[in-house]
């Protein structure tokens, strides 16, 4: 029996680097300019507070410039605002939304009916569970005898290190320039209050403020903001988190080994 496709698709807006942003994150974008507050863009869309932030956290990091930026005031606090990118990037939608949409039509005229079509379709709906997720590019690349060290800059100049295999390099293609994507999850990065001056060639540790903190019934997820606001989220167990006397605001470091990350290109 044959499967009857009919493309319904969401249309999605890259930037310089690669940066996509749908309809939904445009959306959060247009109530945030409406509300001047995160929280309240949240309850107009009907999603949660920590998948609003969540949201706006990826797109700060993946976006060449801050779409939006934020005043601190707690959970339900403080206000918000689009930046000129931010406005930049509704408009470019917009515009070009309309022509995606006759794309479609032509697409669903020409597709038939078509069970590897479908296929098709599933895999590039395939999303990661991956918490972290950073555009970032090579910097360097080190082989040895099997595996690779490979340097990647994330937003803002931070630099971090990953392990590969060497196969890997060659797969991936991976050289000095060229744009990719360091995944890494949230159960792989460890919240410390200070960097470890000791710590082994293969660890790496970025400092910043904690922005938020979701506690759960025996860990917290906290949420680390860097200078350059891209944001780490790792999880801590409560006690730790008493312990520390981890708040809003106070510095605090995300550390990780470099085997813990995942490289990820555009094909």
């Amino acid at each position: 029996m044959s499967t009857s496709l009919n493309i319904g698709g969401q249309f999605w807006l890259n930037g310089n680097d690669n940066t996509p942003l749908g309809e939904e994150r445009i959306a959060l974008l247009e109530q945030i300019a409406v509300s001047g507050s995160i929280t309240q863009a949240a309850k107009a869309l009907k999603i949660s507070y920590k998948c609003a932030w969540d949201a706006v956290d990826s797109m700060n990091n993946v976006a060449p410039a801050p779409v939006v930026t934020t005043a601190t005031g707690g959970r339900g606090g403080g206000g918000a605002r689009l930046t000129p990118e931010g406005e930049r990037l509704i408009a470019a939608y917009r515009t070009i939304a309309a022509e995606y949409a006759q794309f479609l039509e032509g697409m669903n005229a020409r597709l038939g009916d078509s069970t590897a079509a479908l296929t098709l379709v599933r895999h590039l709906a395939l999303r990661t569970s991956a918490r972290n997720q950073l555009l970032a590019k090579v910097v360097e690349v080190t082989l040895r005898t099997v595996d690779a060290e490979v340097v990647l800059e994330i937003s803002g100049g931070a630099r971090i290190v990953a392990g590969v295999t060497n196969e890997s390099v060659e797969t991936l293609r991976l050289r000095p320039g060229r744009a990719v994507w360091a995944l890494l999850k949230a159960v792989a990065v460890q919240i410390v209050i200070a960097p470890d001056p000791h710590a082994s060639a293969g660890i790496n540790q970025l400092c910043g403020v904690v922005q938020r903190l979701t506690r759960g019934d025996t860990t917290a997820e906290v949420v680390i903001a860097l200078p350059s606001e891209v944001t780490l989220r790792g999880l801590l167990p409560l006690a730790q988190l008493e312990q520390f006397g981890l708040r809003e605001g106070s510095r605090a470091c995300a550390v990780f080994s470099a085997a813990s990350i995942i490289i990820g290109v555009d094909s």
